[in-house]
């Protein structure tokens, strides 16, 4: 995707992405030694906010966003209305039944599925208005797109690997760049310091001392081949031995470890199947990137705050730009 589509139209698979859209009313958000920090104080730092701390192999890093949050969210919020306008003019925007029965079966793939959202901050009707977005993306895609139960049952039988639960490790480690470390933290652990807290103490890894020590990464098979050879080799409570990274030694605790599970394959399993071989075929045959941007272009957007007004202003000026660069030359 061109590079000023991806500040205007990305549009994200997978089922919940937004946020809790809160209100300026009300309590403060927090209290710091009797000095409220304010809710109008909390929202307009976000919408300027530049960085965000991403989850990384190496732990939590602070990296910079394109723009601003706020322009992030406006063009996610701008993108949901193109979103549901063109399904409705497909004659495929999801009515009040269609969002019950997909909060139902989403319940059913997760039965803390709107709790650990509600503890998030979000309300009910901000999770039925994302499934509502997410149910006119896949009814967009996969329109005209047929998949048999035949067709389920074979993906089933071909690709046995997908219907494991990925067996887990809960892992902290130590990251030290010398030899004296390496002593200090092998002393420590003999004399009966935790590994957390001696994580905390000497790991010079990335908010080793915020995190003691916690890999960031659970899925075994999601880990480095190197790593996954220690993970199941270490036992349960133990430590492995150093192992030089670079210029620095790493050494793994494994906290805990649970083996791969055969999931059971119910109606839900064939459901969730069926969808994934729908959306596949569908983004072949339906371009909804391409639809999204054409509406984009003769759509009227008027965005009234200024400090946003300039940051969309540029993207579709990028945008313009380009279609201009990539018509061809006639004499």
């Amino acid at each position: 995707m061109k590079k000023a589509l991806y500040v205007l139209l990305p549009i994200a698979a997978g089922l919940i992405v937004g946020c809790n859209s809160g209100s300026a009313t009300g309590g403060p958000v927090a209290v710091v030694n009797n000095e409220p920090v304010t809710k109008d104080e909390y929202y307009s730092y976000l919408e300027r906010k530049r960085s965000v701390l991403a989850i990384t192999p190496q732990g939590p890093v602070d990296v910079q966003v394109a723009g601003s949050l706020g322009l992030q969210a406006l063009r996610d919020l701008i993108n949901r209305k193109l979103l549901l306008q063109v399904a409705k003019d497909q004659n495929v925007a999801p009515n009040d039944d269609a969002i019950k029965k997909e909060l139902d079966f989403q319940t059913k793939r997760n039965p803390q599925f709107v709790k650990s959202l509600q503890s998030a901050g979000m309300s009910l009707a901000e999770i039925r208005q994302d499934l509502s977005i997410d149910l006119a993306r896949f009814n967009l895609i996969s329109k005209g797109i047929t998949v048999t139960q035949a067709d389920v049952d074979s993906f089933i039988k071909s690709n046995p690997n997908n219907f494991l639960t990925p067996a887990q490790a809960e892992l902290f480690y130590i990251q030290v760049g010398s030899e004296q470390l390496k002593g200090q933290v092998d002393s420590a652990l003999k004399q009966g310091t935790s590994f957390p807290v001696a994580a905390a103490r000497y790991s010079e890894a990335p908010n080793a001392r915020a995190t003691q020590g916690a890999f960031p990464i659970r899925a075994v098979d999601q880990m480095p081949a190197q790593l996954q050879a220690i993970v199941n080799k270490t036992k349960v409570g133990t430590a492995s031995n150093w192992i030089p990274d670079g210029g620095n030694f790493l050494k793994f605790f494994v906290q805990n470890r649970t083996a791969a599970e055969k999931i059971k394959i119910d109606e839900t399993v064939k459901e969730s199947v069926r969808r994934q071989i729908a959306e596949e075929r569908g983004s072949q045959a339906n371009d909804l990137g391409k639809t999204l941007q054409e509406r984009l272009r003769t759509a009227k957007v008027d965005v009234k705050l200024s400090y946003l007004a300039d940051g969309w202003k540029s993207a579709m000026d990028a945008l313009k730009a380009e279609d201009a660069s990539s018509k061809p030359v006639t004499k």
